[in-house]
């Protein structure tokens, strides 16, 4: 019997896995998938080392992160694949190990093209209940220092509120009160009164 196909979208910077770590994985979605291709987002060269003669020997294809003054949650290029995917591919699944941002579109989009979708993890994300299911990751298949995404809101920082400055009144401008008076027109109306 045949396995189904997936493709595996992988952002590096979001989920933070160590090659061996992820041959791990892999292997463990080689159990139930036959996988297609594997693409890898967010690479840097020296951040992420360990894979660059994994993915040249696999011919995995790799994506350097762009720089940018401010962090995307979501990689544009693993949507962009995963709309081609929907739009052109025969595979069966797509996975995803993405940042957390609104991801559902692409999701809904796969869905409807007849693919069953796939979140990568190491915990259930606020986007887990559209994906098919859940394909977990042993946390200690990430990088050492990376600890697993903690359950628990850290408390708020409290920041200091600005002070603000203090408004000396302003004196009073004879001519400026003039103007005021005939704008507001209670000198006509006045006038007016008097006949």
């Amino acid at each position: 019997m045949n396995k189904p196909k997936i493709v595996l979208l992988i952002d590096l910077a979001s989920l933070k896995i160590s090659c061996e770590g992820f041959k791990k994985l892999l292997g463990e979605i080689e159990q139930k998938f036959e996988v297609a291709s594997v693409k890898f987002y967010g690479y840097v060269a020296k951040r992420n080392r360990d894979f660059n003669e994994y993915t040249d020997a696999k011919g995995y294809y790799k994506v350097t992160a762009f720089e940018s003054r401010r962090r995307n949650k979501l990689d544009c290029q693993q949507i962009i694949e995963g709309t081609l995917i929907g739009s052109n591919s025969t595979v069966d699944a797509v996975a995803f190990a993405t940042g957390v941002g609104d991801i559902i579109p692409i999701i809904s989009f796969l869905k409807q093209s007849g693919k069953y979708v796939y979140e990568i993890a190491v915990e259930e994300s606020k986007y887990t209940y559209a994906y098919n299911e859940l394909i977990p990751v042993n946390p200690a298949y990430l990088r050492e220092g990376y600890a697993s995404p903690s359950t628990h809101k850290a408390a708020p920082i409290k920041k200091q509120p600005k002070p603000v400055p203090e408004v000396k009144p302003q004196h009073t401008n004879e001519h400026l009160e003039a103007v005021k008076e005939v704008l507001s027109g209670r000198s006509i109306l006045e006038r007016y009164k008097r006949n």
